[in-house]
């Protein structure tokens, strides 16, 4: 039987958001990755999720089936915070909400958690990028090294191209599949599992979203205060992601209640490429927080 579906919008600041419920059961919100993407490349991978929990998922402003206005009063990481408060309160409805982030969601994900630790269950970050830039060069030379010389030529390609300046959706989603293709342990497993089929929005208006939302939290390091952040906390990373397994170690030792679960041969999207011991780390984790 298929679980419960339930879309809407929710008004917000100078905008509205998206969502979908899927599933009954205690409320996990998920935070997709970006800035820039929206939910699409997630929901089909998290489902399995709903055989327990409701699963919120949302695109985040300006992105998707959200929209803001492109101004630095309205995409900014203050909003970013408010709106996950307004998807807990209106959409959860709960006091407390589970955040699963994947990528650059961790990072709105600890900042809410820090600002209203009573209003966060529990955080479950996957494949979480850095809270700072200690790790900014050896991320960057990784994400270097795991580019083959077949993606770069069709990076390449597809940047020059009349359609990438248009914003051509089908050739952004090429764009996206070919960098994240590299960040998989094996390629041939994104080449017949993973897609890229985001919404017009993102397609038109991701770049921007990123720039207003980025260029004032350039530098943005929050590493000092994580040592505060007392909610329980899985990490779950792929061995082989470009983002060092030093940073999650280091990330692990930092938050005072977090669990880390590290999966051999997996790269940044392990919810593909290594789906039995994913759902195991995050259902056991799931499950001990109501025992």
């Amino acid at each position: 039987m298929s679980p419960t579906v339930t879309a809407g919008t929710l008004s917000v600041f100078e905008g509205e958001l998206f969502y979908q419920k899927i599933g009954v059961g205690q409320p996990v919100v998920v935070l997709h990755g970006g800035p820039g993407l929206d939910h699409t490349y997630l929901r089909p991978w998290f489902e399995p999720l709903t055989d327990t929990h409701q699963v919120v998922f949302y695109d985040q402003r300006g992105l998707g089936g959200s929209r803001a206005r492109l101004n630095m009063s309205s995409i900014s990481m203050s909003r970013y915070l408010t709106d996950l408060d307004r998807i807990r309160e209106r959409v959860a409805q709960r006091e407390r909400i589970i955040v699963l982030t994947h990528s650059w969601g961790a990072i709105p994900a600890l900042l809410y958690a820090l600002q209203v630790p009573n209003r966060v269950e529990a955080l479950i970050l996957v494949s979480p990028v850095e809270p700072g830039s200690r790790f900014s060069s050896l991320t960057s030379d990784r994400q270097a090294a795991r580019r083959t010389p077949a993606d770069q030529r069709a990076l390449d390609s597809l940047r020059a191209s009349p359609q990438f300046r248009a914003r051509d959706r089908e050739t952004i989603n090429k764009m996206f599949f070919h960098v994240f293709r590299g960040t998989f342990a094996n390629p041939d497993v994104a080449d017949s599992l993973f897609a890229v089929n985001l919404q017009a929005r993102t397609v038109e208006e991701g770049q921007e979203v990123a720039r207003l939302l980025m260029t004032p939290l350039e530098g943005l390091d929050f590493w000092d205060e994580l040592d505060q952040l007392a909610v329980p906390v899985l990490i779950v990373h792929g061995e082989s992601d470009p983002i060092p397994v030093e940073m999650v170690e280091m990330l692990h030792e930092t938050l005072p209640e977090s669990k880390l679960a590290l999966l051999n041969n997996t790269g940044h999207f392990p919810f593909i490429e290594n789906r039995v011991e994913f759902f195991g780390a995050v259902r056991q984790f799931l499950s001990e927080l109501n025992p």
